[in-house]
């Protein structure tokens, strides 16, 4: 069975203006990550819009470089 992440919170900074999502991993509940959406994101979009940044997420680190120093 794939691992779910499981939105946790959904904040809204009022003075940077940017919104946020927590997740955690339904296996492993030590892991967690927290990740910019857009700013007013309603609770109906809130999942919607928690993929997309995941998606982003994954492709930024799909390319980037690996080094040790």
């Amino acid at each position: 069975m794939p691992t779910r992440l499981i939105v946790t919170h959904l904040s809204h900074d009022l003075q940077a203006r940017k919104s946020f999502v927590s997740f955690v991993w339904s296996d492993d509940p030590g892991k967690r990550l927290g990740l910019e959406v857009p700013y007013g994101t309603a609770l109906e979009q809130v999942e919607a819009e928690a993929r997309k940044a995941v998606t982003a997420l994954a492709r930024e680190l799909d390319g980037c470089e690996l080094a040790l120093s």
